[in-house]
C-alpha cells in the first residue's frame, strides 16, 4: 500500500505538513488512525475535501507518521522522540505513544530526568511518570539544584517521601523554595515530608 501511496495510485486525499504534500488513501488513514476515522466520519469539511492541511505536525514527522500508519513501524530516535510523542497524541495513537514512553524510559539520565517528568505530566504517561520520579528519588544528591527547581510540587513532595538522606532533602527543599514563585507559602506543606 505504500508503494501505491508514493507512486499516487487511487490516491483520495493529500496531507500538508508545512511545505510537505503527501498523497494519501482515506481508507488506510482512518482504518490505522482513530483521528482520521472520525475526521472523515463526522461529516467536517475535511471529509468533503481533497487536501487536509495538518497544522502542528512539522514536516519530517508527518512523513514518519503517514509511514507508520501504512507499514505499523517507526523508528523513535532521541531527536525526533518529542516530536512524535507530540504527534501520537493528537493522532490519537495510543500504541506509537506506548512505544515511545517505553523508549524514552530507558534514557532517563540525570541531565534530562526532570524534564522528561514535566515532559510525562503534559502527555500523561504515568508509567514514565513513576520511572522518573523514581529515577530522581534515587539518583538525588547528584542532581544539579538548577534541574531540582524544574520539579512541581506535586513531584517535590513524591520524591522527599522516598528519598533517604533527610539532611539533603532539608537542603534541597530550602534551594527549591527559593527558587519557585511562591516557594516560602509551599514550605510548610513540603516540610512535612522531610523527617528531621
Amino acid at each position: 500500500l505504500d508503494d501505491m501511496r508514493t507512486a499516487s495510485e487511487f490516491v483520495d486525499i493529500v496531507l500538508v505538513f508545512g511545505k510537505v504534500r503527501l498523497p494519501c488513501h482515506k481508507v488506510v488513514l482512518a482504518s490505522n488512525c482513530e483521528y482520521f476515522k472520525r475526521m472523515f466520519l463526522a461529516g467536517m469539511k475535511e471529509s468533503q475535501t481533497d487536501e487536509v492541511v495538518m497544522n502542528g505536525i512539522d514536516c519530517k514527522t508527518g512523513v514518519l507518521i503517514v509511514k507508520y500508519l501504512y507499514s505499523g513501524s517507526i523508528t523513535v530516535t532521541e531527536e525526533n522522540a518529542q516530536d512524535l510523542l507530540s504527534a501520537s497524541n493528537m493522532f490519537l495513537l495510543s500504541d506509537l505513544k506506548d512505544s515511545i514512553e517505553k523508549f524514552l524510559s530507558k534514557r532517563i539520565q540525570p541531565p534530562n530526568c526532570v524534564s522528561l517528568l514535566n515532559l510525562s505530566h503534559f502527555f500523561e504517561l504515568q508509567d514514565l511518570i513513576k520511572t522518573s520520579r523514581k529515577f530522581i528519588a534515587d539518583k538525588w544528591d547528584d542532581l544539579s539544584d538548577e534541574s531540582i527547581v524544574e520539579l512541581t510540587e506535586d513531584d517535590m513532595e513524591v520524591i522527599l517521601k522516598e528519598h533517604e538522606c533527610q539532611e539533603n532533602n532539608f537542603l534541597r527543599l530550602q534551594s527549591w523554595v527559593k527558587s519557585v514563585d511562591g516557594g516560602e507559602e509551599r514550605f510548610p506543606r513540603l516540610l512535612e515530608n522531610v523527617k528531621l
